[in-house]
């Protein structure tokens, strides 16, 4: 073949994951030579059907290699959501679509509509739906480097929170934008939760723990029938295992409502536990916290008076649960806390005697947070490793009936008159 006559193909890949996403490119000069600018849209719908992306892409060829190779590029890979459908691409000016074929590899290769040569560019569009439920709508903005203009719509009346705040707004119409400029770097998803605050709808059901009756009440956004009654049979067999787990029955006397909230609700936590006032559950929370929320209503029978003891033993019932009801989740739940803890061991010197939760969780405290409770879990799991379940309970029956408020060093007393054994060991984490 002749070099006049051959032709190099050559391919753009935008590689779109779940956990991330970033150009794939050679190491060679070339291909640090073109320039590709995306200008992509996430619109929520109004109408409560989906989330609909727009994306803009042009792409120059500034390759010195095709120049003087007299190559060229002609395709375009891509990686949809999993979830992602309608899936559309065409060339506006000329109305023409865009083939594609899905790859072995799961992704999907657009061919397009002429061979681009050193110097031209070219512009196409590609569109696709996101699901979403009537009322809330919970994705992720995955983009990838520092060339792409994001823009967020939503419509004026929900509430949206964004995992990060580099964006200024603007009102258009019945729509809020939140724009993010060319030039912002991209490396992580970035997760986007909207809220269109409805008339309450809920569900009643009665839960025979042994020593009263329980009401349980779920309060949901019209359209969320289904996240009520998963949560619904979820608390009450929750509530019968905490029973069991913890050795002393169901301690308030006052019934249990759990509300559908959003992140402003619960201050950016996934649950909040308001006593007689119930429990505020972020919707997109998943059993585990829901679990811990309602084993905090036996921690606090307890009367801790640290954080930490209230927190890392709601953690512990919680890993108690669902190594019941989901033992590969328990065990995932509790590795990846063992894991967190000795990871950031290092990097937050926290001792749990001054630890404190803050007021608000975001994207600016979430990391030391999550050290904190990891690091009260350590503890208590280690210390109920040591005795066992048995003793653990008589310890916390005996902490329960105690009816005042128990510092460290009186649970420490009372788990050592329980077990016999000294486990002063705890207090290097204190």
């Amino acid at each position: 073949m002749y070099h006049y006559e051959k032709r190099l193909l050559r391919s753009i890949f935008l590689f779109f994951t779940v956990l991330s996403i970033g150009f794939i490119s050679p190491v060679s000069g070339g291909w640090n030579q073109t320039i590709t600018d995306i200008d992509v849209t996430y619109e929520v719908s109004s109408d409560g059907k989906n989330v609909h992306v727009l994306r803009q892409v042009t792409f120059e060829n500034k390759d010195e290699d095709t120049r003087f190779w007299r190559g060229y590029y002609s395709s375009f890979n891509y990686y949809f959501p999993q979830n992602a459908k309608n899936i559309y691409a065409y060339e506006k000016e000329s109305g023409n679509g865009l083939s594609w074929d899905l790859m072995p590899g799961g992704y999907y290769t657009f061919n397009l509509n002429k061979k681009i040569w050193y110097g031209d560019s070219y512009v196409f569009y590609i569109e696709y739906d996101l699901p979403r439920n009537s009322n809330t709508a919970v994705f992720s903005i995955m983009e990838s480097g520092n060339r792409t203009k994001v823009v967020l719509r939503t419509p004026q009346s929900y509430e949206t929170d964004i995992e990060r705040k580099d964006y200024h707004m603007l009102e258009q119409g019945e729509f809020t934008e939140f724009v993010f400029p060319r030039g912002a770097t991209w490396k992580n998803p970035c997760q986007v939760t909207c809220v269109n605050h409805t008339d309450m709808q809920e569900i009643k059901s009665v839960v025979r723990l042994s020593e009263k009756d329980v009401g349980i009440t779920v309060r949901f956004w019209e359209g969320e029938d289904a996240w009520g009654k998963h949560i619904l049979h979820t608390t009450m067999q929750s509530l019968e295992l905490l029973e069991n787990i913890t050795g002393f029955p169901y301690p308030p006397q006052y019934n249990i409502t759990i509300v559908q909230a959003s992140v402003e609700d619960t201050q950016g936590y996934g649950g909040f536990n308001q006593g007689s006032k119930g429990i505020y559950l972020l919707h997109t929370s998943s059993d585990a916290i829901l679990i811990h929320e309602l084993a905090h209503y036996w921690t606090r029978d307890c009367h801790f008076s640290h954080i930490w003891m209230d927190e890392g033993h709601a953690d512990l019932y919680t890993y108690l649960v669902l190594e019941q009801t989901n033992p590969e989740i328990a065990i995932k739940r509790k590795d990846k806390s063992l894991e967190t803890y000795q990871k950031l061991e290092r990097k937050y010197d926290i001792s749990l005697s001054t630890w404190d939760t803050a007021d608000n969780f975001d994207s600016t405290n979430g990391e030391e947070i999550q050290f904190g409770y990891s690091k009260a879990f350590t503890a208590i799991y280690l210390v109920y490793e040591d005795l066992g379940s048995d003793t653990m309970q008589t310890g916390w029956q005996c902490l329960s009936e105690l009816g005042r408020t128990v510092d460290e060093q009186c649970f420490i007393q009372v788990m050592e008159e329980t077990s016999g054994k000294d486990i002063g060991y705890i207090e290097e984490y204190l």
